[in-house]
């Protein structure tokens, strides 16, 4: 997992355009599910996507840290947020659509797992509605040995994070280390991101097995793909 701040995590991701996402994402969404009013947002993060989805739609999100949870029910007061892992959880309601976005299927590290997730989203999707899901790299497309640099504020303090990443199998992993400057010194902070590397094939029958039609998007919202699935006809 990410470290635990929100506030850390909103300033290293600030170069991330989630309005414009968004714009994508409302236009897939007005084809694939016209007239959706309500939007289920697994894996939430801190709620930058819903900060900018809640003027269109009623969005409820699921997370496992509750610290990014507080930070979303801040941006979108109006909605429901539950700590709830992606591969088991039931609502007890469905939305119109249902979205897993910034790589976030990639937590879930084993085939195995993403499919039982794929299921339990698409279990909260109405009739008529669109499960969305962003995924992360395929492993033909991981490249180790990539190296970045990101910075941004926490107020006056600066921080930044370095990163490399490798590959052990089907995961990716990234090495991540942050430096934040405060008055009083430089706090280092570090951590390791495992990843799983899902092939298309892969992802597909997921929705497949979720009773699913689903299509590919190359694009998506960042350059990343996306998937955008339908419960099947009866």
């Amino acid at each position: 997992m990410f470290l635990e701040s929100a506030e850390l995590y909103d300033a290293i991701y600030h170069f991330k355009n989630y309005a414009r996402e968004c714009e994508i994402l409302r236009a897939v969404i007005a084809v694939a599910a016209p007239g959706a009013r309500t939007i289920l947002d697994v894996a939430c993060g801190t709620g930058e996507h819903d900060k900018f989805l809640k003027d269109r739609y009623a969005v409820d999100g699921i997370d496992l840290n509750e610290n990014y949870l507080r930070a979303a029910r801040v941006k979108n007061p109006a909605g429901r947020y539950a700590r709830a892992d992606m591969t088991d959880f039931d609502l007890a309601t469905t939305y119109d659509a249902v979205t897993c976005l910034f790589s976030a299927i990639g937590y879930v590290r084993t085939v195995d797992r993403m499919t039982r997730a794929v299921g339990c989203m698409a279990r909260h999707v109405k009739p008529g509605g669109v499960l969305i899901v962003e995924p992360w790299i395929t492993p033909e497309n991981w490249k180790p040995g990539n190296t970045f640099l990101h910075a941004g504020e926490i107020g006056a303090d600066k921080v930044c994070r370095m990163s490399v990443g490798g590959r052990e199998g089907n995961l990716s992993f990234t090495l991540m280390h942050y430096l934040r400057a405060t008055p009083d010194g430089i706090e280092h902070y570090s951590e390791r991101l495992e990843l799983g590397l899902f092939t298309r094939e892969e992802m597909t029958h997921a929705f497949e097995s979720a009773n699913m039609d689903v299509r590919y998007d190359d694009e998506g919202l960042m350059g990343r793909g996306l998937y955008i699935a339908h419960h099947r006809a009866r």
